[in-house]
C-alpha cells in the first residue's frame, strides 16, 4: 500500500509542477500583452483564452499535492474541543466526506469528459478547444485527491498532526 500511496505521490507532485509551468506561462502571455498593447501593436489573439484554460489546470492539477503536504484551509475549533476519542472519530469522518465529495466530483466530470470525447464538442473561443480538455484536469484532480483522502484515512499520517499557525502563507 506504500508502494501505492508514493506513486499518487509522485503523480501530484508532477501534475503540481506541470502547474508551475503554466502559470509561468501565463505571466510571459500577460507580460507580452502588455507590452504589445503599450507599444500600439496588436495584443495576442489567443492570449485570454489560453490564460483562462490554464487557469482551469491551475485550480485542478495542483489539488491532491495541496491535501498530500496539508496546504488546505481547515479549522480546528471543534476538533480540539473534544476528547481524543472525539478527535479521532471526527478525523475519520472529515476523511470519508472529503473522499466521498471528491469522488462524486470525479465521477461527475469524468462522464462530463466522456460525453465530450462521445460527441467531439468543442468550446469555440479565439481557438477551438475539444471540451474533453476541458473537463480532464477536474477528474484527475479530483480522484487523485480522493487517493490523498484515502491515505489519511486508512494510514497513519494525519491532516491534524501540524500546527495550523505553522502552515499559515503556506
Amino acid at each position: 500500500m506504500d508502494i501505492f500511496f508514493k506513486i499518487v505521490g509522485w503523480a501530484s507532485l508532477a501534475l503540481a509542477s506541470l502547474v508551475k509551468l503554466i502559470l509561468a506561462a501565463i505571466v510571459i502571455e500577460v507580460v507580452l500583452d502588455v507590452i504589445l498593447r503599450n507599444l500600439n501593436y496588436r495584443p495576442i489573439g489567443w492570449g485570454v483564452s489560453a490564460t483562462e484554460y490554464g487557469l482551469l489546470y491551475a485550480a485542478f492539477l495542483p489539488m491532491p499535492w495541496l491535501v498530500r503536504i496539508k496546504g488546505h484551509v481547515f479549522v480546528e475549533f471543534l476538533r480540539r474541543a473534544l476528547p481524543a476519542a472525539g478527535r479521532t472519530i471526527l478525523e475519520k469522518l472529515v476523511y470519508l466526506i472529503c473522499v466521498g465529495l471528491s469522488l462524486y466530483l470525479t465521477w461527475y466530470a469524468f462522464g462530463a469528459f466522456l460525453d465530450a470525447l462521445r460527441t467531439g464538442a468543442y468550446e469555440t473561443k479565439t481557438f477551438d478547444m475539444p471540451k474533453w480538455l476541458i473537463f480532464l484536469p477536474i477528474a484527475v484532480g479530483f480522484f487523485l485527491s480522493a487517493l490523498e483522502w484515502v491515505r489519511y484515512l486508512v494510514g497513519s499520517d494525519s491532516l491534524y498532526n501540524v500546527d495550523p499557525l505553522e502552515r499559515e502563507g503556506l
